[in-house]
């Protein structure tokens, strides 16, 4: 751990020098013994601690979070205790920021979930303490959250899963509590001030996002209602697939992937923010013939219904055999 990042501001009972952190991230002082407390908690903290001459060092089995303050109490040379607070120092971070994609796109009542992106990795374990859905007259609409925390690999891209038992049909917590979202209505979606980066920088003031929810939705999406814009051959122009509904903004990063032949070909995806197109520019220039677009059936609109069937399936009904069509379009 880096020595600026624990940078003391000390509020000392004891002398300011009997306590101090070392370069490992430890805390240590001289004297015979040392228990460490998260801010006014009666239960010290985990760790392990250490004795060499006649100084001790106390070890975190979590490194220190900055921006917190921490009770150390140490017995002296002379066998008394002795308190000392210590308040980790903010490192230099910027103070993040929250974004909703699709935010400016309305959602079906039985949307499944939301996608909330931060500049900054961000504190976890915490996010149904940190977010909330209101219903326009500014009542909570309580239960609205599935449990299940999925962060992306680096921390910045939250996947906010609507509890489904709520969002499906028929099922008990729909029938008995309704559905997170009704068909008509307009909800805000808000973020504590108080939720913090890694680093332990807080957003500082809330974030707010409106939601529109329109009639449910319970078709599959059909490529063959999708617009195609080819490009020119010969040229790095860009391919762009419009659809005639938003789709999964996450899913579409990797879900379509251009063929020349049996040869896939390598380019820059970058999907729309209303997530109602994609696009497509190849690292190099186009060839000039028949291309395809293939595509994951595995892919979701909003609602969570893929190209293989719909989200809500009557177990009843027979099942049919799934045919993926695979979009052509000729390069000239």
């Amino acid at each position: 751990m880096k020595r600026w990042f624990l940078n003391l501001l000390v509020c000392a009972i004891a002398s300011a020098d009997e306590v101090r952190v070392n370069d490992q991230g430890q805390i240590e002082a001289s004297g015979g013994d040392m228990r460490v407390f998260r801010g006014d908690a009666a239960t010290p903290l985990f760790g392990s601690t250490s004795k060499e001459r006649d100084t001790v060092r106390f070890a975190p089995a979590l490194p220190f979070v900055p921006g917190e303050s921490y009770r150390v109490e140490f017995q002296k040379s002379d066998g008394t205790w002795s308190t000392q607070r210590l308040s980790m120092e903010l490192p230099q971070a910027e103070v993040p920021t929250a974004v909703m994609l699709h935010s400016d796109t309305p959602f079906p009542a039985n949307a499944l979930k939301f996608y909330l992106h931060f500049s900054q990795p961000m504190e976890q374990g915490v996010f149904l303490d940190r977010i909330s859905l209101h219903r326009l007259d500014g009542s909570v609409v309580s239960g609205a959250f599935r449990e299940t925390e999925l962060w992306s690999p680096d921390g910045k891209r939250l996947t906010l899963w609507l509890h489904p038992g709520r969002q499906k049909t028929g099922v008990n917590l729909n029938t008995d509590e309704g559905p997170v979202l009704r068909e008509g209505e307009t909800y805000t979606l808000k973020l504590a001030a108080s939720w913090r980066s890694a680093a332990g920088v807080a957003l500082g003031k809330p974030c707010t996002f409106g939601i529109i929810a329109t009639a449910p939705d319970h078709q599959c999406p059909d490529p063959q209602r999708w617009k195609v814009t080819a490009p020119k051959a010969g040229k790095r122009g860009t391919l762009t697939i419009t659809f005639d509904e938003a789709l999964d903004p996450a899913m579409l990063v990797s879900a379509l992937s251009v063929n020349r032949g049996k040869a896939r070909l390598a380019g820059a995806v970058h999907v729309a923010s209303d997530a109602r197109s994609w696009s497509f520019t190849p690292t190099g220039m186009w060839p000039a013939g028949l291309c395809t677009l293939e595509i994951d059936p595995l892919l979701e609109d909003l609602a969570g219904n893929n190209l293989l069937g719909p989200f809500e399936v009557d177990s009843d009904l027979p099942t049919q055999p799934a045919k993926v069509p695979v979009l052509k379009f000729e390069v000239k």
